[in-house]
């Protein structure tokens, strides 16, 4: 670990956690470290950080525990580059239809949250490019979609804990701006990818408006994060090819 990713001492003064062994976390805490019963984490993005922090303060979805950040006390969500929040118990888990549902309840509560300023990263340009005319046999077969669009969660399924019978609980919000049901697409297209998920989930959710379209949006996102990050891992490139199949083969079925 450098020296620029531990915690200092002046960021826990910031937050009011005082000494103590400091256990770092999974990617679902960005890696983040537990101090008692805060998690603190490093940001790549200090705007986007406090809109996550100030959207979970007041959040409140049915049948959804939503991790509260911590301010510090001079009332900031971000203190030199670190953010905190409040430890919440769970793991991530193969749990991919729970996630769907909990992430249809987490859209509905943030229907009249307002987006921060898109940060132009990798993660940005896959989404714009993802929701531009299309070539190829994806093209035909999307559909257009008459809905305005709306906050969403961009990595759902790799930021909801599980932990017994408890409802999930969300780590984090990372916004994009989409129809409602995006979420939940992205959930379904990343559980296929990791192999979470069995294909009959597709039709399980066949039911959600424009879903067939919103699933290939969702899968060409996450395969443009892959072209414009360069990364050949042919793991990675050989389920996505898998998934391209399924959702191709699902799709033209449907229509």
């Amino acid at each position: 670990m450098s020296e620029s990713d531990q915690l200092p001492d002046h960021v826990r003064d910031a937050f009011q956690v005082g000494a103590g062994p400091a256990e770092q976390l999974s990617e679902a805490w960005d890696y983040g470290f537990r101090v008692g019963n805060t998690v603190f984490s490093k940001v790549l993005s200090p705007e986007t950080a406090a809109w996550s922090s100030k959207t979970r303060e007041g959040l409140k979805p049915e049948g959804v525990r939503v991790v509260r950040p911590i301010r510090s006390t001079d009332g900031r969500f971000v203190v030199a580059g670190w953010r905190a929040s409040v430890f919440s118990t769970g793991n991530v888990a193969k749990r991919v239809d729970e996630t769907v549902v909990a992430a249809l309840r987490l859209a509905d509560a943030l229907v009249k949250s307002h987006a921060p300023e898109p940060v132009d990263n990798v993660f940005h340009r896959a989404d714009i490019r993802a929701w531009e005319e299309q070539p190829g046999q994806i093209g035909q077969l999307l559909r257009p979609i008459d809905r305005v669009n709306q906050v969403g969660h961009a990595d759902m399924l790799a930021t909801t804990l599980y932990s017994g019978t408890q409802p999930p609980a969300v780590t984090d919000l990372v916004p994009v701006l989409r129809p409602h049901g995006f979420t939940a697409a992205l959930v379904i297209v990343d559980g296929l990818l990791l192999g979470a998920v069995d294909e009959g989930i597709l039709g399980r959710f066949s039911h959600l408006p424009d879903i067939e379209s919103l699933l290939l949006r969702a899968f060409l996102s996450r395969r443009n994060i892959q072209e414009l990050s360069e990364n050949n891992d042919p793991n990675i490139i050989s389920n996505l090819n898998r998934v391209e199949n399924t959702l191709v083969s699902y799709v033209s079925d449907k229509l």
